[in-house]
């Protein structure tokens, strides 16, 4: 017979949580209060919005460091003065780490806070046994925070959509309008608090017995045995044919490459995690094959980890992804030598230096920020310096013919600090700069457009093109209307057929061609291929910055005035594609 848990359990249950875990708690709640404030404010609201996502990231760090905090208070026996102290430097340095952010956050901020998040969370892991031999009750102890998480996110997604549900029905039945964002606070609720104290509800209550237990899940067991490894197999089995393929090729491998191996070594990773304890058990074999065999496996691949990582540093230097990938092959390959060279395999090393990692590539001057800053500035002067396109006083200057893939490295790296927010970095290699981060970036690019003449080499030929007018980005712009009488918005992609007013376009010869009729006479043909070859010789294969009327498409023979005004226009591989307004007159 089904027993439910009576109201007397819940509370005791709720009160033990509140009593082990008491400064969690008011994380959490903090946490809600903020994250609901600001789903209730307008983004216009240029004070009040970035002060409250600050608060927000600093909540959402604050959370599993405190839990760390008091994991580790629990397992030393801190008297109370040792614990508020401890609570207090946590306090300090969420504070500290506030006041470094942006008024305004930007990507930097952003891409911190996530490195942060990770260093965190890695530290709940592993923080309540430092100082302690006890490598099963550390495994012991992060099968139940994985357990638990996918227990609270299944609890508070089926309690989420049933809510959903009910809010939606009481709004169809009785036409209620609410004056707030329920669903997105009932979101933040359920996956901020409930989801919390789920997960707090099945940590172990006694973490130093931990290491004398001997249970193994039976469903992680299955999963990682049957699903798991014979995928690991299977792409192991990929990339050493494709390493044999470089060999008997005997060229360099593909730069994306880094990450297919990145994401094949994790998984393999996880998987040894997750058998841990059967790698020695009678009778699993196939477990410790795997086991034994796995880091010798990788050494190769590690090799053509190193390979693809640092190929795409030299072609396009270093950005944050690429030095994080870069610091993970370092580690990737510490990691191994040690499970290779090691007697004593304790997997507690993979959590800590992870989250030294984590914490340390972001602050600093060696930082993933500081280091791509420097880099992709470098490169930036090292390039016109090569093209001659700066005076004595290293501002950009005169005219030059530059190869394609150059040109574009320009653009890009100029786009690299627009995006970021810091596009004031560049400044000192111009001249008349506009203020703000998006009139900078499209001032530098529009400067370096006039003082670059696009070289097209013979291999660029075949290259993807993808062409763009400002018009694109702008959220209002005008269009000259003069001398027609209708405007309606054009898109297509390979070939299709549009109809409106008893005008068709169609797009054939997959897309090269865009083709008006009047009912079914064959008014004009536009050639879209033949337009992208001449942008490609102004602008190369990419830019952003085209000016407008190189790409309309005009007809004007009496009784009609046609003219199609592309926003972008793009091939890929032989296929085209474009967006844009047609307008029309008779």
């Amino acid at each position: 017979m089904l027993r439910l848990p009576s109201v007397q359990t819940l509370t005791d249950a709720l009160r033990m949580i509140f009593r082990r875990f008491p400064w969690v708690i008011v994380v959490a709640l903090g946490k809600v209060s903020v994250l609901i404030m600001l789903a209730e404010t307008s983004r216009q609201d240029t004070a009040e919005h970035p002060f409250l996502t600050r608060l927000a990231l600093v909540f959402f760090l604050a959370l599993p460091l405190t839990l760390s905090a008091q994991l580790v208070a629990e397992r030393r026996q801190w008297q109370v003065p040792l614990r508020l102290a401890a609570l207090g430097t946590l306090a300090g340095l969420l504070l500290l780490f506030f006041f470094t952010l942006s008024e305004v956050p930007i990507q930097r901020d952003y891409y911190r806070f996530g490195l942060f998040m990770a260093g965190a969370h890695l530290l709940v892991s592993f923080a309540p046994f430092v100082g302690y031999d006890e490598p099963n009750g550390f495994w012991q102890f992060n099968k139940a925070l994985l357990l638990q998480s996918l227990t609270a996110t299944l609890y508070a997604g089926t309690l989420y959509l049933g809510l959903l549900v009910a809010v939606e029905t009481i709004r169809f039945l009785f036409d209620v309008n609410y004056p707030f964002a329920i669903e997105l606070d009932l979101f933040i609720l359920i996956f901020n608090f409930f989801h919390t104290l789920v997960f707090l509800s099945g940590l172990p209550p006694r973490l130093d017995t931990l290491e004398q237990q001997t249970g193994h899940n039976k469903g992680l067991k299955v999963f990682t045995q049957y699903v798991l490894l014979p995928l690991e197999v299977v792409y192991l089995l990929i990339l050493y044919v494709y390493s044999g393929k470089i060999l008997v090729n005997w060229q360099l491998p593909q730069g994306g490459v880094a990450y297919l191996v990145l994401a094949f070594s994790v998984a393999g990773i996880l998987a040894l995690l997750l058998i841990y304890p059967l790698r020695d058990a009678p009778g699993e074999r196939w477990i410790r094959l795997f086991s034994r065999r796995f880091h010798l496996a990788l050494l190769p691949l590690i090799v053509l980890f190193f390979v693809g990582i640092f190929r795409r540093i030299h072609d396009y230097g270093i950005t944050e992804n690429r030095y994080l990938v870069a610091t993970l092959a370092f580690w990737l390959l510490g990691i191994t030598l040690y499970f290779l060279i090691s007697q004593r395999d304790d997997i507690r090393w993979i959590p800590l230096t992870l989250c030294i990692i984590s914490v340390g590539i972001a602050v600093g001057p060696w930082s993933v920020f500081s280091v791509s800053r420097r880099n992709q500035a470098q490169r930036f002067e090292t390039l016109l310096s090569k093209h001659q396109l700066l005076n004595d006083q290293q501002k950009l200057t005169g005219s030059a013919k530059v190869p394609s893939q150059d040109y574009e490295q320009l653009l890009s790296i100029v786009r690299y600090f627009g995006k970021r927010g810091e596009s004031e970095i560049l400044r000192p290699y111009f001249d008349q700069l506009p203020t703000g981060d998006r009139a900078i970036t499209s001032a530098m690019e529009q400067k370096l457009v006039r003082a670059m003449k696009v070289q097209t080499l013979p291999s660029a030929l075949s290259q993807n093109f993808h062409f763009s007018s400002a018009l694109e980005r702008d959220e209002l712009y005008t269009l000259d209307i003069k001398d027609f009488t209708s405007l309606w918005r054009f898109r297509w992609y390979n070939e299709q057929r549009l109809e409106r007013d008893n005008w068709s376009v169609t797009t054939t010869e997959k897309g090269r061609r865009i083709n008006v009729f009047d009912g079914n006479k064959l008014v004009v043909s536009w050639d879209l291929a033949a337009r992208l070859s001449e942008l490609q010789k102004t602008y190369g294969s990419t830019s952003y910055q085209v000016e407008p009327t190189a790409l309309y498409f005009d007809h004007r023979q009496p009784p009609y005035a046609l003219r199609l005004v592309l926003q972008s226009a793009s091939k890929n591989g032989d296929i085209y594609t474009g967006e844009g307004f047609f307008l029309s007159k008779r």
